[in-house]
């Protein structure tokens, strides 16, 4: 395995942005929020993704909520923002960008609306390599961008390329198995789906780096100790536990129901973005309704946690 895939394991948490009436990243409610996941164990942030709203952000809020991070973090665990822009003048300029400001790692998605062929993707990957002297995260995620990667594109990504983590959001099992095979001994695989988290764990995933471990943290964190360490039974029972709740998180567009979970425990993350429109009522009835129950469970892992330190 490259030497830097292994900084990339464990709990990664993607994190909402915060923003101010008047359009400013809220600086407060990031140091708040990062310093409790930081304290409850998480092994990475990643800001401004797709859970940041990285696409509705303007290139300053992108790096106000970076240098925010990056301070509130202090480099006790990497940063890995998103960059999600379809194609490879803004991409470029702004992984840059983003690793001039001290990103230890760059979250890339793959690049979409031109629809590229798999040589294509390499290709594209290759010249951001030659152009940016940062680890990079390979972001792949279908379902939004339409684009899927064969598993030998992703083995060829990982010869060929600084790519050293992939965070997989591809849903079909059989292709991420191939992909682990192929490339799992070379880079670090990091599933971003919750509903297969343990199967992809017990696949070889390396992790996960996921959105609604900024509201379970610890919850992620045993379902990962228990998956890894061959205990899938007991995983997938926590997991069916949990999953009405994370449900409810995705019923509406990611990031909205996330950010009123967040509020309710503390966190204010402000609304989301045009094109997105604020959560429904319904939908904060039911958050209010799942979370509790929930919640207690992150808090007996927590106490556990206290117990053994």
């Amino acid at each position: 395995m490259k030497a830097a895939a292994k900084a990339y394991h464990g709990i990664i948490t993607a994190t909402p942005t915060p923003l101010t009436a008047s359009g400013d990243v809220d600086g407060a409610a990031v140091h708040k929020l990062a310093e409790h996941l930081v304290a409850e164990g998480a092994d990475g942030l990643a800001p401004v993704g797709g859970t940041g709203e990285y696409v509705s952000l303007t290139p300053r809020q992108r790096r106000q909520m970076l240098d925010a991070t990056l301070e509130a973090v202090g480099g006790r665990v990497p940063v890995i923002p998103g960059v999600l822009s379809a194609g490879y003048g803004e991409t470029i300029a702004t992984c840059r960008e983003f690793a001039a400001a001290g990103a230890n790692a760059l979250l890339v998605v793959t690049p979409y609306y031109a629809r590229p062929t798999q040589e294509g993707i390499v290709d594209y990957f290759k010249k951001l390599s030659d152009a940016v002297d940062t680890d990079l995260m390979l972001y792949e995620i279908p379902y939004r961008t339409g684009i899927a990667l064969k598993p030998e594109t992703v083995d060829a990504l990982a010869r060929q390329t600084r790519i050293v983590a992939m965070k997989a959001c591809n849903q079909d099992l059989a292709v991420q198995l191939r992909a682990m095979e192929l490339a799992g001994a070379e880079i670090s695989i990091l599933t971003g789906e919750e509903n297969v988290f343990p199967l992809h764990i017990a696949m070889g995933a390396r992790g996960g780096l996921l959105a609604t471990s900024c509201l379970f943290p610890r919850i992620w964190a045993q379902l990962y100790r228990l998956a890894s360490s061959g205990r899938v039974d007991e995983a997938k029972t926590l997991h069916a536990e949990i999953m009405p709740t994370i449900n409810t998180l995705y019923r509406e567009h990611n990031p909205g129901p996330i950010k009123a979970a967040l509020t309710m425990f503390g966190f204010p993350s402000g609304e989301v973005l045009p094109p997105l429109l604020p959560v429904s009522d319904e939908t904060r009835r039911l958050l209010a309704e799942a979370i509790p129950a929930t919640l207690e469970r992150e808090r007996a892992f927590a106490a556990l946690k206290s117990d053994a330190a």
